[in-house]
């Protein structure tokens, strides 16, 4: 597995394989899913029937989400804090789309891993709360760039730790040895 996705290359696995959903999108979904506590093999299933109607994926294609799959468990669990969204690094104007797509999708997977989401009222309620009102955000391209760029990169912090926060919340995290 690879310690890194080539976001424009997976982008063009996904238009290549008639997939309508951007790496920004899938990773936003897995994460979700992740976040959530599903951690067993139904999330290729949720992939599947959410991407290409419950068929199975090109080989190659396939090998690429799973890589993502695993990469992305990986920084969750990693104790430093690794976990990042993946994003274009493209114009500011493409990674606000892709911040708003990658959170839309998260709250579809931690959804489907998590029912009663909606219920939680303590600081996990809260940010759900907030990714729906990112989810809302839009730009006027005629925004002064420099002040855009600067809330991007807050907003998307906020989203990278609200994600985390998700993930301490429905996921047994400590892994240290029970002595007795």
């Amino acid at each position: 597995m690879s310690d890194t996705i080539n976001y424009d290359e997976f982008n063009r696995q996904l238009v290549q394989n008639k997939i309508g959903i951007t790496a920004a999108e899938l990773h936003g979904f897995l994460s979700g899913i992740l976040a959530g506590g599903n951690h067993d093999e139904s999330w290729r299933s949720l992939v599947k029937d959410m991407l290409n109607n419950g068929q199975v994926f090109d080989a190659s294609l396939d090998e690429q989400i799973k890589n993502l799959y695993h990469l992305t468990k990986q920084q969750f669990f990693n104790e430093n804090f690794e976990f990042e969204l993946l994003l274009s690094s493209h114009d500011l104007f493409a990674q606000i789309d892709d911040l708003v797509g990658w959170v839309n999708h998260f709250l579809l997977g931690i959804g489907l891993a998590q029912p009663k989401i909606n219920r939680l009222k303590d600081d996990v309620g809260e940010a759900i709360y907030d990714l729906r009102q990112i989810v809302k955000l839009g730009y006027d391209e005629s925004d002064d760039e420099q002040e855009l760029g600067f809330a991007f990169e807050e907003i998307k912090e906020y989203v990278r730790i609200t994600a985390m926060l998700c993930f301490d919340e429905f996921n047994e995290t400590d892994i240290s040895p029970t002595i007795h």
